[in-house]
């Protein structure tokens, strides 16, 4: 990267008279600035590492956190992408050039930390080109081929990874003495948190339907914080409706439950949660089945009923559930938020990472305007979105396949996506 023309080129801008595709063209070059300076910083600490060998003097964390007037914390977490990128050269080298961030070093030091030690150096063999595909993907579309690549590499779908992760279970709690306050955090396993996270999203839920304490806070996202707080609570003193066993989804196609994955698996937990599907076999034992069938667009044809066991999936769709309630709810069914949740990963906005269950369905045609309530017209969008195309006027529209298209500003802008199927890719 040339340095010297991107920051001439950032000193020239004047933000407030750009226009969008300028402004977009700005963030590129931030970006790759920003990635270059980390792999200057990247390359200092490494010096540091270096010296630090000969002159007991040289301290790097510290004289990390000196030099930038950082904590440190963070004057560690430099060493360690310092130590990473010498064993993993082609990511500073990426880095240089701009094209990566340290957030995708970030990833990769992660998942080489959370991986057995006799296998890390497998991960470690194939870094360059990981590097490759990182500079293609956002950080979250990274962590998951770095999921699958040690997968691929323990060769036993999770099942050592879940070991370790139960292993780390833990609770710490302590009181601020500055404010009184009582701290609570903790890290579960995979399937503990997901048992756990689906029962405080039921009883956080519930709440938001109840009458709020009149000590609520008014900001959106704090009043959901101290909600959730509250659901905990009363989660502990086993109060109110809902304290039975929780719900959560996990979409998992048949041939992947019945004999392992394969090259077109659909597994899918929620919440960033990943399972062994031998794990996931045993927690059906305790679970109830909903049959759905999708053609090869990803779009729902037929949905029964929740049954108890495998053996009866096929019966159940024999009376398939009803995904049209018209004008006689406003609100989707259940059987209509379970058939988006088959379909989709997260929310339809192009660019958007929002997980499907943390959506709202929303009306194509709105209700006040006598829209239907029927699976054909609703779309599983986040509430930031939700909020955006409702005050933006956005138009969306669906073909048969659900394959979307976004009118903004009289046709200014538009956006497409393919079908749900897509999403699964």
């Amino acid at each position: 990267m040339d340095a010297v023309a991107v920051v001439t080129r950032l000193v020239a801008v004047d933000a407030g008279s750009s226009s969008r595709d300028e402004i977009v063209a700005v963030l590129r070059d931030v970006t790759s600035c920003r990635n270059w300076l980390t792999a200057v910083e990247v390359a200092c600490q490494s010096r540091l590492e270096e010296l630090a060998e000969g002159d007991p003097a040289v301290n790097p964390d510290a004289d990390n956190a000196a030099a930038t007037n950082r904590s440190q914390r963070a004057g560690q977490a430099a060493s360690r992408r310092a130590r990473a990128a010498r064993s993993a050269p082609e990511f500073e080298q990426r880095m240089a050039a701009g094209d990566l961030s340290g957030e995708h070093l970030d990833a990769f030091i992660a998942a080489l930390a959370g991986m057995l030690a006799a296998a890390r150096p497998r991960l470690a063999a194939v870094h360059a080109r990981l590097a490759e595909l990182a500079c293609r993907m956002t950080v979250e579309e990274f962590r998951e081929q770095l999921r699958r690549e040690v997968a691929s590499i323990e060769a036993d779908d999770g099942r050592s990874r879940l070991q370790r992760q139960t292993t780390a279970t833990r609770l710490r709690q302590w009181t601020d003495h500055r404010t009184g306050m009582v701290h609570l955090a903790g890290q579960y396993d995979p399937e503990s948190g997901l048992v756990l996270a689906s029962a405080l999203q039921q009883r956080l839920e519930a709440s938001f339907h109840a009458p709020h304490p009149p000590d609520a806070p008014d900001d959106p996202m704090e009043k959901q914080d101290f909600l959730r707080a509250h659901a905990l609570l009363s989660l502990i003193r086993g109060e109110g409706r809902g304290s039975g066993a929780p719900e959560f989804i996990v979409v998992i196609d048949e041939e992947t439950l019945l004999h392992g994955r394969h090259a077109t698996s659909r597994v899918d937990c929620g919440r960033g949660i990943h399972l062994p599907v031998a794990t996931i076999r045993d927690m059906a034992g305790r679970a109830r089945f909903v049959p759905v069938v999708i053609d090869r667009h990803g779009v729902v044809i037929r949905q029964g009923r929740p049954v108890p066991s495998l053996e009866q999936l096929r019966d159940s769709l024999t009376t398939p559930v009803a995904l049209q309630a018209g004008r006689s709810r406003r609100f989707a069914t259940r059987h209509q938020r379970r058939a988006l949740r088959a379909m989709y990963r997260r929310c339809v906005i192009p660019g958007c990472h929002t997980h499907v269950s943390k959506t709202e369905p929303h009306h194509l045609i709105d209700w006040d305007h006598g829209g239907h309530t029927d699976i054909e017209l609703l779309l599983p969008v986040c509430k930031h979105h939700h909020d955006v195309l409702h005050a933006r006027s956005w138009c969306l529209t669906l073909d048969q396949h659900r394959r979307l298209t976004i009118t903004i500003r009289d046709g200014a802008i538009v956006m497409t996506t393919g079908p749900p199927a897509d999403q699964w890719a």
